[in-house]
């Protein structure tokens, strides 16, 4: 399964953006403050997929 993901940033404060990431395949949302917190969440879906398949 491929992970795909729709990132709406709302609005950009203090040098980072806000908003939300959807998963598309799950259709869940995590609202993100930060780029770091983005990634973060990104990472832990792979990884979580990743644990399931294998």
């Amino acid at each position: 399964m491929d992970n795909t993901f729709i990132i709406n940033v709302t609005h950009r404060q203090n040098e980072t953006w806000q908003g939300s990431v959807t998963w598309a395949d799950q259709k869940k949302t995590e609202y993100f403050r930060s780029e770091l917190e983005l990634l973060k969440l990104m990472e832990e879906a792979m990884q979580n997929e990743h644990l399931e398949i294998s």
